[in-house]
């Protein structure tokens, strides 16, 4: 499979090739494809419903936000946050496919500062991974074969003006305890629930305890597509998972 995506993206180039990717990719789910391999994508429709209004942090390529779109309908509202150009492009392409025109798109990183930050695509094994992509200062050991010098916003202050929020997912791969340390007054005041990968033990340990403090418990998709709280070892394993924190009260 890899020496397949090696061939795609010299013959096609990288754009094109997640552009090809991504379009074959949303219509296999839209025919009900990959709910093994993706169950926390297709669990979504026990937890979004109708007017929800949802926030997809680390949009990439609008995997989430159409299937967010679909799930919130035109009385919804998804706000996308994407900051890398290239993506957003592809984002906006991809996202018709919803039907609604109930998305925004952020065109930013979120962190602690409002300034300008570089992110980069990193390489492995001759890959481009673009579902990888990150703000470059907070791994420097990476290697990365792309970096784009993007604008950076104070979550806070960029949900200022909502008057709801029902749901958060957030995949930015590591970054993840910055965007919720700069978003806690938007966590308190409406108290989402909240889907987020968490990679690296250092960032899930500072996230689970932030979260705690602002009184969210820790849960994971079972195997039989049930919400069940964490355990110690879950909490204290280095792999990557996607977590989700609900509010106590």
């Amino acid at each position: 499979m890899k020496e397949l995506r090696k061939l795609l993206v010299r013959a096609l180039g990288f754009e094109r090739y997640i552009r090809l990717v991504s379009r074959v990719y949303l219509r296999l789910v839209g025919a009900g494809w990959g709910k093994e391999k993706y169950p926390e994508l297709f669990f979504l429709q026990n937890i979004v419903n109708q007017g929800f209004t949802c926030i997809d942090i680390g949009a990439n390529l609008g995997y989430y936000s159409v299937a967010l779109s679909k799930l919130v309908g035109p009385q919804g509202k998804v706000l996308a946050v994407e900051p890398i150009p290239l993506f957003q492009q592809i984002w906006r392409d991809n996202v018709r496919l919803s039907g609604y025109d109930n998305l925004t798109l952020l065109p930013y990183a979120l962190g602690g500062q409002n300034t300008t930050v570089q992110m980069g695509t990193p390489e492995r094994d001759g890959l481009l991974h673009h579902g990888m992509t990150k703000v470059a200062a907070s791994n420097t050991a990476e290697k990365y074969a792309r970096t784009y010098d993007v604008p950076m916003r104070q979550p806070d202050e960029l949900f200022t003006d909502l008057t709801r929020l029902d749901f958060v997912k957030c995949d930015v791969e590591g970054f993840e305890y910055e965007v919720f340390r700069h978003m806690q007054g938007t966590l308190r005041r409406f108290r989402p629930l909240i889907q987020t990968e968490l990679n690296g033990l250092e960032n899930r340990q500072a996230v689970v305890a932030l979260l705690d403090s602002l009184g969210y418990k820790p849960f994971q998709l079972s195997a039989r597509l049930e919400l069940v709280p964490c355990t110690a070892t879950e909490l204290a394993s280095p792999a990557t998972a996607d977590f989700y924190f609900q509010p106590t009260s």
